[in-house]
């Protein structure tokens, strides 16, 4: 009927506006690219070619991470496993804790119970020993194996120990519900003592030591204790403060460092060579006002770097002494073995 629409002038109307909107989308890609190079400058014309450049290089981007995506979606959860393990064994954590994520993420059965412990292993590996300690905190609230739990709060307590954090290792430690097996008891013993060790409760840590070295070695134990209080005592940062307050420089050389012993009686010694020479020639408030500023900074400068190299050299002989109390404690497993 004159007047409607039929299907057939329908379908020709669609084809007509689809050939329309293609022939129009060709002409603005060709005006993109090309800058109208009937009515466009070179200058923009080679502007609109990058930017059309980058859109293309993100679009193919955006496509290539999606297949990436696809690709690994059609993996299995137990491929993606012994992918990460694979990356563990070789060396490459960062890919591995990549694919331990993924796994924990899809494990929707529980199929992987010591995925955290995974994860925090390679987190470890790292040296990201605050998300490490995370994990094994995950692991060990998880499983049912009292050992395993056991062995995930050591794991905690070691990633504390690496950031210096004592305080919160020997909380972890003294909360632990250890096993008693021979085994537990000594490691127990162990990281207790370290931890105290490592908060400066020196008796405590040797009583903790002393229960897990042997009759023969506790002589060797004390005289590592003794070594180290000597160190301690020597190089006792207020001590060395004290020096450097009484005469500049005195407390870096005291600790062995000459050079910034001596820089500290040079620039001292040479600000207050100028400070006389101002005061003779003008005044002492034209020697205070210019040169006190100056002073006050080499000198309290001098201060703070010696109770800085004292407080280095106990860190150092405290590290020494942590391996010392290893190798006795291994002397003592493996004589007992």
């Amino acid at each position: 009927m004159p007047g409607f629409l039929t299907e057939g002038s329908i379908k020709m109307g669609l084809k007509v506006q689809t050939a329309g909107f293609l022939e129009a989308f060709r002409w603005v890609f060709t005006w993109v690219i090309s800058g109208a190079q009937g009515g466009l400058s070179k200058h923009t014309t080679k502007l609109n070619t990058k930017n059309c450049t980058m859109k293309l290089k993100t679009t193919f981007t955006i496509i290539f991470s999606l297949l990436t995506v696809l690709v690994t979606l059609g993996q299995t959860i137990d491929e993606t496993f012994c992918f990460a393990e694979k990356q563990f064994l070789a060396g490459n954590y960062q890919s591995a804790l990549l694919e331990y994520k993924r796994v924990a993420f899809f494990d929707n059965n529980n199929k992987f119970n010591n995925i955290y412990q995974k994860i925090g292993k390679s987190f470890y590996a790292v040296n990201n020993f605050k998300s490490a300690a995370k994990n094994f905190d995950i692991a060990a609230r998880i499983t049912t194996d009292d050992s395993l739990s056991a062995e995930m709060y050591f794991k905690k307590a070691l990633c504390y120990f690496k950031q210096d954090n004592y305080f919160f290792a020997l909380n972890e430690l003294l909360g632990l519900q250890v096993p008693t097996s021979p085994y537990f008891q000594r490691k127990y013993n162990f990281y207790t003592a370290i931890a105290w060790f490592g908060i400066e409760e020196y008796e405590t840590a040797h009583q903790h030591l002393s229960k897990i070295i042997g009759n023969e070695s506790i002589s060797q134990l004390t005289e590592v204790f003794n070594q180290f209080k000597k160190i301690r005592n020597r190089f006792n940062p207020q001590k060395i403060q004290t020096l450097s307050t009484i005469f500049p420089g005195l407390g870096q050389i005291y600790c062995g460092n000459i050079y910034s012993g001596l820089n500290s009686i040079i620039l001292i010694g040479g600000v207050a060579i100028i400070t006389v020479y101002i005061w003779q020639s003008y005044s002492f408030l034209d020697a205070f006002l210019s040169m006190s500023s100056w002073y006050y900074r080499y000198y309290s400068g001098g201060i703070k770097n010696a109770k800085i190299i004292a407080i280095d050299k106990i860190t150092h002989e405290k590290e020494k002494t942590y391996q010392k109390f290893i190798q006795l404690f291994e002397t003592t497993t493996s004589s007992e073995k």
